[in-house]
């Protein structure tokens, strides 16, 4: 080869470059420009969802913090300090459950009536209407 024709290869290979880095440049300029529009819009959109709807946002990040929460692993000081509250918590309301279903059947048995008392009304009303056909034979013969 040539002194000219490695010249010329050399200034080829140069312009390639040249254009290559040029190309790789604005792509990645293209790239972050669309993704800080993109942050952006995102960003003012959930601002816009927020303002318009705070207790839906309120809700979302108190399920989001109580999930995260349920994720990670409990401390062996965490297990010391909240055992037994949470010992007592689910005491008290096996309690209240228990209580309230005791109350529920009570409420129930006395709308309810006893059997006894519905044997007797049965059989007055069995027998009044058998008195009301025996007089309404009589007036009829």
């Amino acid at each position: 080869m040539t002194e000219a024709q490695n010249a010329t290869l050399t200034q080829r290979t140069r312009e390639a470059a040249t254009h290559a880095v040029d190309t790789t440049r604005d792509a990645a300029t293209h790239a972050i420009d669309t993704t800080r529009d993109t942050a952006s819009k995102a960003a003012h959109k959930a601002a816009d969802g927020i303002e318009s709807n705070p207790l839906a946002a309120l809700i979302g990040g108190a399920a989001l913090g109580v999930a995260i929460g349920a994720l990670l692993p409990r401390t062996e000081k965490e297990r010391q300090t909240l055992g037994p509250i949470g010992k007592r918590l689910t005491d008290s309301a096996a309690a209240a459950a228990r209580s309230a279903r005791d109350a529920g059947k009570q409420e129930i048995e006395s709308l309810m009536p006893d059997k006894q008392g519905a044997k007797d009304r049965a059989a007055a009303l069995l027998g009044n209407v058998a008195k009301a056909a025996r007089d309404g034979a009589k007036t009829t013969a």
